[in-house]
């Protein structure tokens, strides 16, 4: 499809460009600083890993941004990957200024469209050709690279202009994170847009299995966004939820959605998509030592609604 070909060793392009934005300051990461746990927490029968991350340098990021000061109106040239990408020139793509791992990048629209509104068939398919070409270029690096978007007042995004963030988790032999282990539950579809949870999970969450690369489409990935977004809608309005908040995380494998009750535990720690792929990014030791604590998948379930919705149900209510 037009308009969404990236240049040839974008991948690599985007590593050298990274360390250029970092040595020259326009990038404020403190990755040698950063200190990792990795803690295994047994949910019924399974387990499941969280990497609790201590990053200083995430002190210094704004928690909630405007339309005023809006750095991706005008980006910084230094964090500038892809002046011009997708149908129409509609996006850029461009690094988080406050990376929480190296390579971090954001795919932002070029007018300003609203954080809080869903997102169009052309950007989930624009994200997901991100995705397709990071993992044919990055050969045998093993790592496991992840789209997020954060949607609504409710969601831990901390900025209003529409974005959606592409980073690395852990490798897959040292890490497994839920999502994993309820795509290894999910039984292949038996229709496309088929939705799973699993039981294990005490939180809401609905996952669909994608297609192989070659079968992926535009049409794709819209049909299966929109029947994630309707049954979070159908939990968030069981839960008397007026304010559309979610989580969506997206792989070449998978999109999974998590409706969202809180941006926050206890108005103490943020909480977005990262956390749901495991990720509990902590900016000074009071706050890791809360989770740590209270317990990771406690807290998620606190920011989440709880997991009671049949997914076979094909009742909608919203």
């Amino acid at each position: 499809m037009e308009g969404f070909e990236l240049p040839d060793q974008f991948y690599e392009n985007t590593q050298a460009l990274f360390q250029k934005a970092l040595k020259g300051g326009s990038v404020l990461f403190n990755g040698d600083g950063a200190v990792d746990k990795i803690k295994s927490v047994e949910v019924g029968d399974i387990n499941v890993d969280f990497q609790l991350t201590l990053l200083t340098s995430l002190m210094h990021r704004p928690e909630i941004g405007s339309r005023e000061c809006n750095p991706f109106e005008n980006p910084e040239p230094e964090l500038t990957i892809l002046e011009k990408y997708g149908p129409e020139n509609a996006y850029r793509l461009v690094f988080n200024k406050f990376p929480v791992v190296p390579n971090h990048f954001m795919l932002v629209t070029r007018e300003f469209e609203s954080q809080n509104s869903p997102l169009s068939p052309s950007q989930l398919f624009a994200s997901y050709k991100v995705l397709e070409k990071i993992k044919s270029e990055s050969g045998g690096k093993n790592e496991r690279w992840f789209a997020f978007f954060n949607c609504g007042p409710e969601s831990g995004a901390s900025q209003p202009h529409k974005h959606i963030q592409f980073m690395t988790q852990p490798p897959q032999l040292v890490y497994k994170p839920f999502s994993d282990l309820v795509l290894e539950q999910a039984p292949d579809p038996k229709k496309p847009g088929e939705i799973f949870q699993s039981e294990d999970i005490p939180f809401a969450h609905f996952l669909i299995k994608l297609p192989r690369a070659n079968d992926i489409l535009e049409i794709t990935l819209a049909t299966s966004y929109s029947a994630l977004l309707q049954k979070t809608l159908t939990v968030l309005k069981q839960n008397d939820q007026y304010q559309m908040s979610y989580n969506l995380i997206m792989t070449n494998s998978y999109m999974l959605m998590i409706p969202r009750s809180s941006g926050k535990y206890k108005d103490q720690i943020g909480i977005n998509s990262c956390g749901f792929q495991g990720l509990i990014l902590c900016k000074n030791e009071e706050l890791l030592n809360l989770v740590e604590k209270v317990g990771p998948m406690n807290i998620l379930q606190e920011v989440g609604f709880s997991n009671n919705i049949d997914t076979s149900s094909q009742e909608i209510q919203y």
